[in-house]
Order: structure tokens, then C-alpha cells, then sequence
């Protein structure tokens, strides 16, 4: 099987996801911003839907979050619903855009941890868990996830000419 193949499948997202999921839980842990980690799985699934569509970064999305809350023991389905949504709304982005100029995957991985972010702040709300102050979490969650974007985009762009 040839790399773009397997990037044009499940097979490749689903390796990038597991290692961002390994990355961001034992690495980046280490590593917090106000109590914030980079969401490495939320941008293989933004690239995803950028390079793949909507429907595929919804598939990569809400099964990568559900192995991540099975994972941590959190709310279980908070993150998969999260990340399917962002998958959606960046594949969506890609049907409005052409997904070659630079700032795309930047406008791609905001609008993603913007739902992520208010799902789960939306789930904690609903569980009487305490709710930070989203705005302050969506801007220190991106500019920590934002680059990560750019590091992997050479292995999930696919230059595509203007519709």
C-alpha cells in the first residue's frame, strides 16, 4: 500500500490519531498552559477533513474521541461528539474554500477548538461539573494547537486545483 493511498483512507489518519493521542497524553502532558494541553487529535482530524471531506473527518473525529474518553476515563462520548462536529465543520470549510492558502488550516483548527471547546463545556455544564471561562480556554487551547497544524500539513495536504 503506497502512503498517499493510506492517506487517502482510514489506515493513515487512524496511525497519525493514535500517535497524536500518545503524544498529547504522555509528552504534552507534561507541558500544560493554564491546565491546557495541545489537542493533537482534533488537528489530524481537521487535516483529515481538510484533505478527505466532511464525512470522513466526522468518521476520524467521533471514533478518535471516543477512544480518547474511553482512554481517560472522562465523560464518555464528550470528546468523540467534539471531534466529529470539528471533522464536520472543517470538511464543510473545505467545500467553501480552496484548502491551499495558508490560512485555511489555521481558520480550520480555530473553528474546530471552538466546538470542541463549547461541547465540552456544554457536557460539563449538563453534569454540574464546573465551567472555566470558555473564552480564555479557546484562545490558550489554539494558539498552543495552532502550530501543530502547519507540522503536519506537508503529510496531509494534497494540492488541488481551484473549482
Amino acid at each position: 500500500m503506497t502512503f498517499k493511498k493510506a492517506m487517502d483512507g482510514y489506515l493513515g489518519p487512524a496511525l497519525f490519531g493514535l500517535l497524536a493521542f500518545l503524544l498529547r497524553t504522555s509528552v504534552f502532558a507534561r507541558l500544560p498552559i493554564n491546565g491546557v494541553t495541545p489537542d493533537l487529535l482534533l488537528v489530524v482530524v481537521v487535516m483529515t477533513a481538510l484533505r478527505q471531506g466532511a464525512f470522513r473527518g466526522a468518521v476520524v473525529g467521533i471514533v478518535g474521541g471516543l477512544v480518547e474518553d474511553l482512554a481517560t476515563g472522562r465523560l464518555i462520548g464528550m470528546h468523540g461528539l467534539g471531534l466529529m462536529l470539528a471533522g464536520l465543520g472543517a470538511g464543510l470549510l473545505r467545500r467553501r474554500l480552496y484548502p491551499d492558502p495558508w490560512f485555511v488550516p489555521l481558520l480550520a483548527v480555530l473553528i474546530g477548538v471552538a466546538i470542541q471547546e463549547i461541547v465540552v463545556a456544554v457536557t460539563f455544564f449538563a453534569a454540574h461539573i464546573g465551567v472555566q471561562q470558555l473564552p480564555v480556554l479557546v484562545a490558550i487551547e489554539y494558539i498552543y494547537t495552532a502550530p501543530f497544524a502547519y507540522i503536519i500539513r506537508p503529510v496531509f495536504h494534497r494540492p488541488e486545483a481551484p473549482a
